[in-house]
């Protein structure tokens, strides 16, 4: 089922992924887990997954791999992390990437350590975020990051202009141009 995010964090059908579990490409899930409350990625290998660098001003994050090996960067450090390397915390305003490599299998669960409400709103991001269309459009997507707490890292590396980016584009733009 799909439905949208509307005013007030109330859903309207047709553009948000409500199921819990999706596909977002070949060989690659996502699945929402309760209990507690986290998102689950899930890769076969089949192709390399990439989370390109971008950082939080309101939560902070909680990455566990599973299985597999997970490719971190935080601030221009490099790190991998396995599943006997236990969680690794991600701070608000860490500028972050992730990376798998195609040709290993790998499981990684995401979170926030703030609240359960926040790690909800992390799950309608992503059920935002992979709906059909949407990364098509740098609108939508800059919508999706305003709702979402994300600001992609610009190569000047300024982090008020990065903000601005997406509140303008996300906030303001998107919106009238009903994307």
């Amino acid at each position: 089922m799909r439905q949208k995010w509307g005013k007030n964090g109330n859903f309207e059908r047709r553009y948000c992924l409500v199921d819990d579990s999706w596909t977002i490409d070949k060989g690659m899930t996502v699945s929402v887990l309760q209990n507690p409350l986290r998102t689950r990625l899930h890769t076969t290998g089949e192709r390399p997954f990439v989370v390109p660098p971008h950082w939080h001003t309101m939560h902070d994050e909680h990455h566990i791999v599973l299985k597999g090996t997970l490719f971190v960067t935080q601030d221009g450090v490099r790190k991998v992390v396995r599943p006997e390397d236990g969680p690794l915390l991600t701070r608000r305003g860490v500028v972050h990437s992730l990376e798998i490599l195609a040709g290993e299998e790998a499981i990684i669960e995401e979170t926030t350590l703030q609240s359960d409400e926040v790690t909800e709103q992390k799950t309608i991001f992503f059920r935002s975020l992979f709906f059909p269309g949407v990364m098509q459009s740098f609108l939508s997507v800059m919508q999706v990051f305003y709702h979402g707490d994300g600001y992609p890292e610009l190569p000047t590396g300024i982090r008020w202009l990065e903000w601005l980016m997406v509140v303008f584009l996300g906030g303001w733009v998107a919106p009238v141009a009903r994307v």
